[in-house]
């Protein structure tokens, strides 16, 4: 099973990577020019969402900003004032496609980190001021004894993914009929006590709750 999963995760890299090389030539041979669109501010994201309070600012490592080479970003710990899980939060935006790699899937990059993915599935969250849910991944993963819950999506102030592909396959349509491609990735992050129990997911979900509609606004100012 394990040789079926590290195959089956190779040919999804490989086809994420594949649509990239397509698309990114594509969008050279139209030669659209993307708008001036200023960055969302991530950094003026609420310190207080619902219960969880921030308590602190990190920053990704030199070579990781210079290989991802995000337009913006946020990596903040958030604190449960219920006595829950910490959680941490990274947002990365990237204003264009075009020239860059774009975000990193985690699904790719935390077992190369060394965790293991024990569980993995798309969730459909109901958040608000939005009709429909939005699709998330949720992963549950563990290394050395310490377990984490993770959930992530892709977003910008038109759609929101949870496939990595999805971001690939917009970006030319986005060229054509917006003159932009700009695209984020949402990851929170927190640890659990083995596997993750219906608790922990539902802090988390509820977290995501509280973010989005502050996620709204910031991408909103892109417009």
């Amino acid at each position: 099973m394990s040789k079926l999963l590290r195959s089956t995760g190779n040919v999804l890299f490989g086809v994420v990577c594949l649509v990239l090389v397509l698309q990114a030539a594509a969008s050279h041979m139209v030669g659209i020019d993307e708008r001036n669109i200023p960055i969302p501010g991530l950094h003026q994201l609420p310190l207080e969402l619902g219960r969880w309070q921030a308590t602190g600012e990190n920053s990704l490592e030199q070579d990781v900003t210079a290989y991802l080479k995000p337009d913006d970003y946020i990596l903040r710990d958030y604190v449960d004032a219920t006595g829950g899980p910490a959680i941490n939060l990274f947002v990365a935006y990237f204003k264009s496609l075009q020239n860059s790699y774009g975000p990193h899937s985690p699904r790719i990059c935390l077992p190369g980190n060394g965790w293991l993915v024990r569980s993995s599935k798309i969730d459909s969250i109901q958040v608000p001021e939005r009709a429909e849910p939005i699709p998330v991944n949720e992963y549950v993963m563990d290394k050395s004894g310490d377990h984490i819950l993770v959930l992530y999506w892709y977003q910008n102030d038109r759609n929101i993914w949870a496939e990595e592909f999805q971001a690939k396959l917009r970006l030319l349509p986005d060229l054509i009929r917006y003159r932009r491609a700009d695209v984020s990735l949402v990851r929170v992050v927190m640890p659990t006590r083995g596997e993750a129990a219906p608790g922990d997911v539902a802090a988390s979900l509820e977290f995501t709750r509280q973010l989005f509609p502050k996620l709204v606004e910031r991408f909103a100012t892109t417009d």
